[in-house]
C-alpha cells in the first residue's frame, strides 16, 4: 500500500462508518459523506499518479 493510501485510509474508513450509520432518509447528509470520500479517493489516485512519474 502506498504511503498516501496509508495516510488517508483511516479517514476514509471513518467516513464510511459514519455514512453507514445514517438512516436512508437523510439523503443530503449521506451525499455529503459520499462527496468527501470520493474527494479523498481522488486525492489518493492523483498523488499515486504523480509519484509514478517522478
Amino acid at each position: 500500500m502506498s504511503p498516501v493510501r496509508e495516510h488517508y485510509n483511516p479517514t476514509i474508513i471513518s467516513l464510511l462508518r459514519e455514512h453507514d450509520q445514517l438512516p436512508h432518509d437523510k439523503v443530503a447528509e449521506r451525499k455529503c459523506f459520499q462527496r468527501k470520500i470520493l474527494f479523498l479517493m481522488n486525492a489518493i489516485k492523483t498523488a499515486e499518479f504523480e509519484t509514478s512519474f517522478s
